[in-house]
C-alpha cells in the first residue's frame, strides 16, 4: 500500500490544528511509518524552538489531558513531530499541541478544547468489543435481513436492500446508530473462522474517494467515500481479506 502525498496546505492545516477529522486521523497514522511525511512536516517554515518553549511553559499549568481508556492503543513506536512531542493516536492528540501554540501566538492566551474524536474512532472503539461469540448465535432468515436493511435504507436515505454478499461473509444483522446527529448504520457480518466484521455508514460531503486501508484498535479498516456518503469497513488483523471485501462493497456503492 503506498502512502499518501499531502500538500503544504493540507500538513498547515493539520499542524494549526484546523484540518477536518479524517484528514488528521490519516496523516497522524501515516506519521508513524512515513520518514518522508516526518520530514516534509519538519521542512515547513514554523518557528519551533518559541513554539517548544511557549509550549513547555502552558503546559506546567494546563489541566490533564482527556483521556479514553476504551480507546487507548499503545503503538510500537510513536512518530515524533518536529516540535519533539509524540502524535499518539490512543489519546487522539492530533493537532492539539499545534492548536495551543497558536493560541499563545495569537494572544488568546487560553488553550482551544481538544478536537472530538472522529467517527472512525469511535466506529473503532464499538467494534473492538465485538468477539466471535457476539454474533454466533445471531441468525436472522433472509426475510428478516430484508426487514433490517429496508428499516436502515429509510434512516440513511441509500437503498441497502441490494446489498452485494461479499465471499466468506455472512450477514448478521444491520441496525442504526447514531455519531454527531447523523445515522450511522452497522452493518455486522461474521466471516467463516469467527471474524466479525462491520460494514458502516454515514452522510458524507459530495467528494467520492477511493479506498484506503489503515488500522485502528489492532483491526485492520477500508474506507472510502461515494458522493454523499462515507464508508467504512472494519474487523480482523489481516488486511488481505478486507481489502477483498472492501472491493466487493466499493463496487456495489459506487452505482447505489
Amino acid at each position: 500500500m503506498s502512502n499518501r502525498q499531502y500538500t503544504d496546505e493540507e500538513l498547515t492545516a493539520f499542524l494549526d490544528g484546523e484540518a477536518e477529522d479524517e484528514l488528521a486521523f490519516a496523516i497522524a497514522t501515516q506519521m508513524e511509518t512515513d520518514d518522508d511525511l516526518n520530514a516534509q512536516i519538519a521542512a515547513l517554515d514554523f518557528p519551533k524552538v518559541a513554539l517548544v518553549e511557549a509550549y513547555d511553559a502552558l503546559l506546567a499549568d494546563a489541566p490533564e489531558m482527556p483521556y479514553f481508556p476504551e480507546m487507548a492503543e499503545p503503538a510500537p513506536q510513536q512518530a515524533k513531530s518536529r516540535f519533539g512531542w509524540g502524535w499518539g493516536l490512543g489519546t487522539f492528540g492530533t493537532g492539539i499541541a499545534a492548536g495551543l501554540a497558536v493560541a499563545l501566538f495569537t494572544g488568546l492566551g487560553t488553550p482551544p478544547p481538544a478536537p472530538a474524536p472522529g467517527w472512525v474512532a469511535f466506529v473503532a472503539s464499538y467494534q473492538s468489543l465485538y468477539t466471535e461469540a457476539t454474533l454466533r448465535d445471531v441468525s436472522p432468515t433472509e426475510t428478516d435481513a430484508a426487514v433490517q436493511l429496508a428499516a436502515v435504507s429509510d434512516e440513511l436515505g441509500l437503498d441497502l436492500t441490494s446489498l452485494p454478499e461479499a465471499d466468506g461473509l455472512t450477514f448478521k444483522r444491520a441496525q442504526v446508530l447514531a455519531f454527531r446527529g447523523k445515522p450511522l448504520i452497522q452493518i455486522a457480518f461474521q466471516r467463516e473462522d469467527g471474524t466479525p466484521v462491520a460494514l458502516c455508514i454515514l452522510p458524507a460531503g459530495p467528494d467520492g474517494k477511493p479506498v484506503s486501508m489503515g488500522a485502528a484498535q489492532g483491526m485492520a479498516l477500508a474506507r472510502w467515500n461515494t458522493p454523499g456518503f462515507g464508508y467504512l469497513l472494519i474487523g480482523g488483523e489481516d488486511a488481505a481479506p478486507l481489502e477483498s471485501e472492501a472491493d466487493t462493497f466499493r463496487n456495489w456503492s459506487v452505482g447505489a
